[in-house]
């Protein structure tokens, strides 16, 4: 499980066909205690996250699989909210 803040909205003036009428965030990865880690990337936003919400996503050959039709070129897919973590 890969965790990461919701930093804000990527706007696309053009997609590919695979990810039309999908929302983009930029989300910076963070570990359990909300510590950085690494740099910043984009993500496909399944789960209409807001910015500031912790995440879950899913990464490399994972992350398309999520899409709904299962194919798409992209690195990193938000899959979860995260309500709290103990």
């Amino acid at each position: 499980m890969l965790l990461a803040r919701v930093k804000g909205l990527v706007i696309a003036s053009q997609k590919v066909e695979s990810l039309k009428g999908l929302n983009l965030r930029m989300i910076q990865p963070v570990d359990g205690s909300d510590r950085v880690l690494g740099d910043p990337l984009v993500a496909v936003d399944l789960v209409a996250s807001r910015d500031g919400d912790l995440v879950i996503y899913i990464d490399a050959r994972e992350a398309p699989k999520a899409l709904p039709g299962g194919y798409g070129a992209i690195d990193a897919c938000i899959v979860g909210l995260v309500d709290s973590a103990t």
